[in-house]
C-alpha cells in the first residue's frame, strides 16, 4: 500500500511543507543543526580513536600521532569522494526515472479519473478544491 502510493505521499507532504513554510523551515534547520552536531561528535570520536591508535601502536608523540592521523583522515576522504563520484551518477539517474514514471503514471490516472466523471462530479470536485484552498489560506496568512 505504502510503496503503490509513495509519490502521492511525497506530494501530500510537499503540500503540507507550501502550506504551513515557516513550520516547515524551522524544522528542517533544527534538524539540520542536530544532525551537523551528531555528525561532529561522531567526527571528534572517529578522529581521537585513529590518534590514539597511533600512538598506541608506534608510540610516537602526540603531534607526530596528529599529523598521522590527519593523513589517515585525508586517505579516507578521498576514497569516500571517489565512491561518491561513482555511485553519484547512477543514483541521479535512478532518481529521474523514478520521478518521470511516478509524475506519468499519476497523470495518466488522474486523466482518466476526470474522464470518467461526470459533469455534475466535475462541478463539485472544483468546488471541494477551491474550498479546501480557501480554507487552507487562513493557516498560510
Amino acid at each position: 500500500m505504502i510503496k503503490k502510493n509513495l509519490d502521492l505521499i511525497i506530494v501530500g507532504f510537499v503540500a503540507l511543507c507550501v502550506v504551513m513554510y515557516d513550520v516547515t523551515i524551522d524544522f528542517f534547520f533544527g534538524f539540520l543543526h542536530f544532525l551537523f552536531e551528531l555528525l561532529h561528535i561522531a567526527y571528534e570520536w572517529f578522529e581521537l580513536g585513529i590518534e590514539h591508535t597511533v600512538e598506541h601502536l608506534f608510540h610516537t608523540t602526540r603531534h607526530g600521532s596528529q599529523i598521522v592521523t590527519f593523513y589517515i583522515l585525508m586517505l579516507i576522504f578521498g576514497g569516500l569522494m571517489y565512491w561518491m563520484w561513482r555511485v553519484l551518477p547512477k543514483f541521479y539517474e535512478t532518481s529521474k526515472e523514478f520521478m518521470l514514471q511516478s509524475w506519468t503514471s499519476r497523470k495518466t490516472e488522474l486523466e482518466l479519473y476526470w474522464m470518467s466523471l461526470t459533469p455534475t462530479s466535475k462541478v463539485k470536485l472544483v468546488a471541494t478544491a477551491l474550498g479546501v484552498a480557501y480554507l487552507a489560506s487562513f493557516f498560510v496568512m
